[in-house]
């Protein structure tokens, strides 16, 4: 979610082809990507500890999911804003280069990949945006 969130803010709101623009107004939009509100009103966890990981309520139930495991008290939209201050504490620099360096869309780039699997290593392959290179993996 905090890359889906970082990805829709700056495609939404960073215009800015010049390069020299683009990482300083980057700079300035990342905190507003943890914001409470920016994730979805209904935000649970579900799985095994150790193997949780933030869901929309509304997407599983859609998809015919299932609340085993699930925990849904409220407390989720600033366990996920604490996460995503957490990544951008670590990552910031690093993202503001990345945005520097991506020609064409900010939005277009694959910021979950980036953010989730190749900068932090928290994730082993990506969940919400795939790219070429996934898919030929599966």
């Amino acid at each position: 979610f905090v890359s889906r969130s970082m990805r829709l803010l700056l495609s939404s709101k960073l215009k800015y082809k010049n390069k020299a623009e683009k990482g300083p107004n980057a700079r300035k939009l990342l905190r507003d990507a943890c914001k409470e509100d920016r994730y979805p009103s209904q935000l649970a966890v579900i799985g095994d500890p150790g193997k949780q990981e933030f869901v929309d309520f509304q997407d599983v139930m859609n998809n015919g999911g299932t609340v085993t495991n699930m925990v849904m008290d409220g407390k989720q939209r600033g366990q996920m804003k604490d996460a995503c201050l957490a990544i951008m504490d670590s990552l910031e620099d690093d993202i503001v280069r990345q945005v520097e360096q991506t020609k064409g869309r900010v939005g277009g780039y694959n910021w979950e990949k980036f953010i989730c699997v190749s900068q932090s290593g928290l994730c082993r392959k990506t969940k919400f945006q795939k790219d070429e290179e996934e898919d030929e993996e599966l």
